[in-house]
């Protein structure tokens, strides 16, 4: 038991490096973009119930996650990337630890816990997700703590208040990201609960009709104050969403079925984690495993239901597969009565990870960045980390060193790694921040306007609403005598349709707010501003 505390410290050290070290580093992206700009004018223009966007409504998205930044913000400046995904970093790891928890009181096995708590940690996209202050990990996160109390509640443990707990938090989960927690954690959970422990009886029933009106009331309270108070604008960014959805990054039922890639370093043992037949025999707990994986299969089936598909989206995914997956590793680090073959098997993937921990070492000097004290450290600590893999699989014939020898790369990439992924990506040699001018344009007692553009990562950057003009709407046309414009391309029409008004427009300068430079994908056009001075 005193072994088991120290593991659990163990798996709290892990998760704080890899989710808050560096937190400033890598920028911003677009998604987080959104949010930020979104908090900072709640803080300064008041905006805390009727979001908005560069000064526009916002409302396709609830409002709790930029009310959590807005306030990090406000303490720490809206300039200080790290304090505004801060909220997000922490909500995955509460998410991390009451994993843990569900694991335990499921399984009664605190190792096995660790284990499924330490593969979620350490996957791929529960990292890259995890990071980004974006809305999904918000809904995740209140719906996996909520679980925790609503799996009390189901199995009679002070079932009234935790259903009661366990709806608020369920609603906090609506009030992040809409109905996409329940949908894909939530559901999928309880279809397998039922599957395998039948139909709730009437005392269960109401307690979830309970939660269920709590989380209705608490999760859809902004929407149905929005709809009241502003129906018209409300509807039309709905019926906008809802078309978006349906149109945009549309992809075949099939897409999902790579989803072992998210999981990184764990991408083979996933796929082992799902073989039911095999792992059910290899564990005292079938009906448990099974509770796992009707919980994976579920949520992957309900995910590739929705048109829209993105790799990110598979989060919830990752959930309930750290447990499947951490049911064989429980077995092979604790069970000796594997045969040969499967004693080679595991041999051979611990070895193609203590490969790829040596390709990383050696590999890292070759990356398209200056070679600096980051490079070297990351160099070094993989190939110890890749040795002590090695040693643990061909010296001590060891499968639980090996693991925490993978463990170890993992969090030697997050305190070593991501700088040296920082710097790499950001090698626009040609960046030059629209941020850079604002100075000179508020000396002047004027301001900047934006004209056909949308660039959510610049408005961040630009720390100011930037008004957008447009010409089929004369009220949008600036009342100022003297004013700048950025334009993400040189609008013939534009520029006709003002000089037409008596105004002259005279070119200021191009600006870059590429982080990356051509040809990567993430150098867009969208972040190219062509800026002119304006006077009548």
């Amino acid at each position: 038991m005193k072994n088991q505390k120290y593991l659990y410290y163990l798996l709290l050290i892990v998760g704080a490096i890899l989710l808050f070290a560096h937190l400033g580093k890598l920028y911003v992206d677009i998604m987080e973009a959104r949010n930020f700009v979104s908090a900072r004018e709640m803080a300064d223009e008041g905006h805390w119930i009727f979001t908005t966007m560069n000064d526009l409504p916002r409302y396709e998205k609830p409002p709790l996650p930029t009310w959590l930044s807005a306030w990090m913000g406000q303490l720490f400046s809206f300039e200080n990337i790290g304090a505004l995904r801060f909220p997000a970093s922490l909500s995955c790891f509460l998410l991390v630890i009451y994993f843990y928890k569900i694991v335990e009181f499921v399984t009664n096995k605190p190792r096995l816990a660790f284990i499924s708590s330490m593969i979620l940690v350490t996957n791929f996209l529960v990292i890259y997700v995890g990071r980004r202050a974006n809305w999904d990990i918000y809904s995740y996160s209140f719906m996996v703590i909520g679980m925790y109390y609503f799996i009390l509640a189901l199995k009679d443990i002070k079932a009234l208040p935790n259903y009661i707990f366990a709806g608020i938090l369920f609603g906090f989960s609506v009030l992040s990201k809409g109905p996409t927690g329940p949908y894909v954690l939530l559901i999928p959970f309880y279809i397998g609960y039922i599957i395998l422990f039948g139909w709730p009886k009437w005392k269960e029933i109401r307690g979830i009709i309970l939660c269920a009106a709590i989380t209705v009331l608490v999760g859809f309270s902004w929407y149905i104050y929005i709809y009241l108070a502003d129906p018209d604008t409300f509807l039309a960014i709905m019926e906008k969403e809802a078309t978006a959805r349906g149109n945009r990054d549309v992809k075949p039922f099939t897409r999902y079925l790579s989803f072992p890639v998210q999981t990184g370093v764990w991408i083979l043992y996933s796929v082992i984690g799902l073989i039911f037949p095999m792992i059910k025999k290899r564990t005292d707990q079938p009906k448990n495993y099974m509770l796992f994986f009707y919980w994976t299969i579920f949520s992957l089936i309900f995910l590739s239901l929705i048109p829209s598909k993105k790799e990110r989206y598979l989060f919830p995914m990752m959930v309930p597969l750290a447990a499947t997956t951490g049911y064989y590793l429980h077995y092979l680090f604790y069970e000796f009565n594997y045969k040969k073959w499967e004693f080679n098997l595991n041999k051979v993937i611990f070895t193609i990870l203590g490969i790829v921990a040596l390709v990383i070492s050696i590999g890292t000097y070759f990356l398209p960045v200056e070679i600096g004290v980051y490079t070297i450290l990351f160099s070094v600590s993989a190939f110890i980390a890749a040795i002590s893999i090695l040693i643990a699989v061909y010296k001590n014939r060891n499968f639980e060193r090996a693991f925490f020898g993978v463990v170890l790369l993992m969090v030697f990439t997050g305190i070593f790694g991501i700088p040296v992924l920082d710097k790499m990506l950001s090698n626009n040699k040609n960046f030059k921040s629209i941020a850079t001018i604002k100075e000179k344009i508020e000396k002047e007692n004027t301001r900047l306007y934006t004209y056909a553009e949308y660039s959510p990562e610049v408005w961040f950057r630009y720390q100011a609403v930037m008004p957008e003009i447009k010409l089929e709407d004369p009220k949008t046309l600036p009342k100022e005598k003297i004013f700048y414009v950025a334009m993400n391309t040189n609008e013939e029409e534009f520029r006709k349709k003002l000089e037409d008004l008596g105004w002259k427009l005279t070119y200021v300068d191009t600006f870059d707010d590429n982080e990356e430079a051509e040809p990567s994908k993430n150098h867009t056009e969208r972040k190219i501003h062509y800026v002119y001075k304006v006077v009548q």
